[in-house]
């Protein structure tokens, strides 16, 4: 792998179906020829169970079709309800960019506190790149599915969807960048 084909995302998310809330947070990188998402954010929300909060730090990137997604994803938070602390992180298995919004998937080789029932499925989320933040607060915006458990997670692990069908919500603080080549 070249150096100049390293892409950082970082992005705060994850809550998953038991509270239904992700967000997103990151780094730094590019990649000429490649796809690639970088930033970081951090994303706080409410929950039915309480004020939840999230960070995503992913490092992803895929040749310009999509093919060959590399990287590797952490995240932690709270969904907001009492034990509803989370740790997750895995590999890449996906990464669609389309314009100044990308999706990326990614698998829970560990996960811990609530979200441990999903050990070995993923989530996909999405970042989106609305430019630098205006006068201190973030511009940009995330969106998430709810986690899948392995069988199911496996099924589309390697497909994202179209980054342009998901909901997004403007995050707390942060910044991402969104590059499609």
């Amino acid at each position: 792998m070249k150096s100049s084909s390293r892409v950082a995302v970082t992005a705060a998310a994850v809550a998953g179906c038991f509270a239904v809330a992700f967000a997103t947070a990151g780094t730094s990188g590019a990649a000429s020829g490649h796809d690639f998402a970088v930033g970081s954010t951090v994303n706080q929300f409410p929950t039915p169970a309480g004020p939840g909060f999230a960070r995503l730090s992913v490092s992803a990137h895929s040749n310009a079709d999509g093919t060959r997604p590399l990287g590797h994803v952490r995240a932690r938070g709270t969904t907001g309800a009492p034990g509803g602390e989370f740790k997750v992180s895995g590999p890449v298995t996906c990464l669609r960019v389309d314009g100044n919004r990308a999706a990326i998937k990614y698998r829970f080789a560990h996960a811990t506190g609530s979200a441990a029932p999903f050990k070995g499925g993923g989530v996909e989320v999405f970042v989106e790149d609305n430019g630098a933040p205006q006068g201190g607060h973030a511009v940009d915006a995330n969106a998430f599915r709810p986690p899948e458990p392995a069988g199911v997670f496996d099924a589309g692990a390697a497909q994202c969807d179209d980054p342009n069908t998901a909901t997004y919500d403007t995050v707390t603080s942060g910044d991402y960048v969104v590059r499609d080549r």
